[in-house]
């Protein structure tokens, strides 16, 4: 059997299926000009291509029906005949309105890479239940409009024939005779049954050269096993070895045969084109059009004759019915398709998401990791270096006190002395501050809040950080509020306010001012505490509170990087919050504010987590 070669179901040209040159307005144009212009657009369209319009699908549109929304090469909305029925049924003057106020912004469009088929289109506007779809490039630039319209114009029959198959349409009843049947007995056949062509048939057992003799009769061929109703029906049928058709009589007629004495062997044509029953009606049409002929012959797998089909009953494919019902039936297997693939997509999707997770997972754990190690090089960096200079500066200082004892001045001694005594208190504050680090990374940070004189404890800590500082900064504090009734945790809260004093003193110049301030309202403490030093860089306030980092300007300032971290753990201890504003050479405020009760806490709780504030 001969099979042209044919392209796949969806096949038709998509380029022409794209209008390239769209109405274009721009945002400010008026909405009564917008509505003229389209109105002018479809009347011109309609007068073009009648003829082709109703040949090949009269329920063609003509024109988008739409105009695009532009600001350069930008696109802004979208407008169509369907929002102009909108505006008018609600009554809504269209004089003194611009595009802009009315257009839909929210525009559904496609890629040009992705437009790949018409269905798919079909399916995208069937989803979004819109009747205009932009084509854009990827960089957002509008190439082309698809409408509805457009898209039936590209949907020529091709893809009707393509939808049906030979079984739907084939004539199933088929006038056969033997091949000793005479042209005069086919002519008969023909007028008698009023068909147009008779196949010439043979028994399997009987393909010979000398051809048996038979009678001539019309042989209603059976359907075949794939049909339903003949599932019980199972014979060996006749082979079709040839046709006769009645212009092949009247060509005879002409030449003066003797019809009585000519037998359909001496003159049929052959061999048959032929067709298996599932083969598509654009096959049929493909073979007709190839060899120049009306008749097709429709055969089992094992060549035995099924139907026949015609250019007649080619044409019911056309029938506006049975057009309605492919585009239906086309519908509901898009419509089917678009479920199994939102099923699909939705299937990915979850699919897609538990790979994130895991991913995420993983780069948190690498992540994790990563900071482990940076933290654990840092720890080694800090005590090669913080705790090595002290430890030199001792060793130097009680050396020079050994060796030149009788030698130095008692000022020089008392220097030396107050050296060794500060560098201690250096290192053991180091040690502290990683023993806090330690029980805070354990999760073992113990808030044990008692009934505490907030003022007291305030002064204490001022007169401490004064008596210290060796240079010479004025500590002023001051209270406002009623302090008398606070509970909290004394061991933490001087820690606090203890690192906060004496930060501020060590990134202060000489002799400058450090303001201390208590403010209770609310049930809430509050703790300010302001200099005027080197300040702290934008870029380093987000990692303030991290351990073992310090900002970039602290110079040759000695320092772990481990008090603020302890500070921050300490006030979420308290369920409280720390804010700072820094500005650089200008100076730094620490804002600390602190539930006055463990029970006013609550009112404190929802913002614990995350518990500082940059507001420079």
């Amino acid at each position: 059997m001969l099979q042209p070669n044919y392209l796949p179901f969806y096949s038709p040209d998509l380029e022409q299926a794209i209008n390239r040159s769209p109405m274009v307005v721009s945002p400010d144009t008026p909405l009564i000009d917008v509505i003229t212009q389209m109105a002018h657009a479809r009347a011109s369209c309609a007068l073009t291509d009648v003829t082709v319009s109703m040949a090949f699908s009269p329920l063609d549109d003509v024109g988008d029906g739409c105009v695009l929304v532009m600001e350069g090469e930008q696109l802004r909305g979208i407008f169509s005949e369907r929002d102009v029925v909108h505006l008018c049924a609600a009554g809504v003057k269209i004089v003194n309105i611009a595009i802009a106020e009315v257009m839909t912004r929210e525009v559904i469009t496609l890629l040009e890479s992705e437009f790949q088929d018409l269905f798919q289109v079909l399916s995208l506007m069937q989803k979004h239940c819109i009747r205009h779809l932009p084509i854009v490039s990827q960089q957002g630039q509008v190439l082309g409009m698809l409408s509805h319209g457009s898209i039936r114009k590209v949907l020529q029959p091709v893809n009707l024939l393509k939808a049906r198959s030979v079984l739907e349409v084939m004539i199933r009843g088929v006038v056969t005779a033997p091949p000793t049947a005479s042209l005069l007995s086919l002519a008969e056949l023909m007028s008698r049954h009023k068909v147009s062509c008779v196949v010439i048939t043979q028994m399997p057992d009987t393909l010979n050269p000398n051809l048996p003799e038979g009678s001539v009769q019309g042989v209603p061929i059976s359907p075949p096993k794939s049909d339903p109703q003949a599932e019980n029906f199972r014979e060996i049928r006749a082979l079709a070895v040839g046709m006769v058709t009645e212009r092949d009589l009247v060509q005879f007629h002409a030449l003066d045969l003797d019809l009585n004495n000519t037998s359909a062997a001496m003159v049929m044509s052959q061999p048959l084109f032929s067709l298996k029953p599932h083969d598509s009606l654009w096959n049929a049409h493909q073979i007709m059009k190839q060899w120049s002929v009306r008749r097709l012959v429709v055969v089992s797998e094992q060549g035995e004759l099924l139907g026949i089909v015609t250019q007649s009953t080619l044409l019911q494919a056309f029938d506006p019915m049975e057009m309605y019902r492919v585009i239906e039936i086309l519908q509901q297997s898009v419509e089917e398709q678009l479920v199994e693939l939102t099923e699909t997509n939705e299937l990915l999707q979850k699919e897609i998401l538990e790979r994130q997770q895991a991913q995420e997972e993983l780069n948190r754990a690498l992540a994790q990791e990563k900071e482990l190690n940076e933290l654990k090089s840092s720890f080694t960096s800090m005590v090669t270096h913080e705790f090595r200079n002290p430890l030199t500066s001792i060793l130097c200082a009680s050396q020079l006190l050994e060796r030149f004892a009788d030698k130095i001045t008692e000022e020089q001694r008392f220097n030396y002395l107050q050296m060794i005594q500060r560098t201690a208190e250096y290192m053991e504050q180091m040690i502290n501050d990683l023993l806090v680090l330690g029980r805070v990374e354990n999760r073992q940070l113990e808030y044990e809040p008692q009934p505490l004189d907030l003022v007291t404890l305030c002064q204490d800590l001022v007169e401490e950080r004064q008596f210290s500082d060796i240079e010479n900064h004025s500590i002023i504090f001051q209270a406002v509020g009623a302090t008398q009734d606070a509970c909290l945790d004394e061991k933490l809260l001087r820690y606090i306010l203890g690192n906060l004093l004496t930060n501020a003193c060590k990134y202060s110049p000489s002799t400058s001012p450090i303001y201390f301030d208590l403010i209770c309202q609310d049930n809430q403490a509050i703790f300010k505490i302001r200099d005027s030093g080197i300040g702290i860089p934008v870029e380093d306030r987000k990692r303030l509170f991290q351990s073992f980092h310090r900002a970039r300007n602290v110079g040759t300032i000695p320092g772990t990087g481990l008090g603020l971290t302890i500070v921050k753990n300490c006030v979420e201890a308290h369920h409280g919050e720390i804010a700072v504003e820094s500005e650089v050479n200008v100076g730094t405020t620490f804002t600390v504010t602190l539930p006055l009760t463990p029970e006013s806490a609550g009112d404190l709780r929802e913002n614990a987590e995350g518990s500082w504030v940059d507001y420079g």
